[in-house]
């Protein structure tokens, strides 16, 4: 596979990604959880059908004919994401990388260890063992997960914390959605400033 290719196939990914990824979704709603109609005296009960822990991670990785399928999947069993980390990766990285990648972005949830006495969370931090800041994981208002991730794929955040050598494969004009964020958050919900 030649690098035009792979850059190619990344420029793809990441024209996804901007365009404002995907949804498997029919009418485009924003609910991820439509409720079944409860019987008398009981509870709602939610079907799943989407699945969207981490921006950037269905999008960047995984084919987009598998997205109905592992959307409705249960997290810690979708052997699909899984192997497609790991296969896109290998496209790019090496295979030391592309481990790792997979090992930090599977399953798609967002963990977060509250027990860490911290007063921040820090994105990837509990999958990273605390290399992105702290080990309490979860996500902050100020982090931008999308150019944490790409810059995790094509930069050299893998081996910037020690979790494999460098391979020298980086590609950085890809490191970035070049979306900015200016940071002005409010003491009121929803907490940031209005989209530009």
């Amino acid at each position: 596979m030649t690098l035009r290719y792979k850059l190619g196939l990344g420029a793809l990914a990441l024209a996804g990604l901007i365009v404002g990824g995907c949804s498997s979704r029919a009418g485009g709603g924003s609910n991820p959880m439509i409720p079944s109609a409860p019987m008398a005296g009981h509870a709602a009960t939610y079907r799943q059908i989407e699945l969207l822990s981490r921006p950037a991670v269905k999008e960047v990785f995984e084919a987009f004919s598998s997205h109905d399928k592992t959307n409705r999947s249960e997290p810690y069993d979708d052997k699909t994401i899984k192997s497609q980390i790991l296969s896109f990766s290998k496209n790019f990285r090496s295979n030391a990388t592309a481990k790792v990648l997979q090992a930090v972005l599977y399953p798609n949830v967002m963990k977060a260890d509250l027990s860490q006495k911290v007063t921040t969370a820090s994105y990837l931090g509990y999958e990273s063992g605390g290399a992105t800041g702290s080990k309490f994981g979860g996500r902050g208002l100020d982090d931008n997960i999308v150019d944490i991730s790409l810059g995790a794929l094509f930069g050299n955040t893998i081996s910037a914390l020690g979790l494999a050598p460098d391979d020298h494969k980086e590609v950085p004009c890809l490191t970035t959605d070049n979306v900015p964020y200016d940071k002005s958050n409010t003491d009121k919900f929803p907490y940031v400033q209005s989209p530009v």
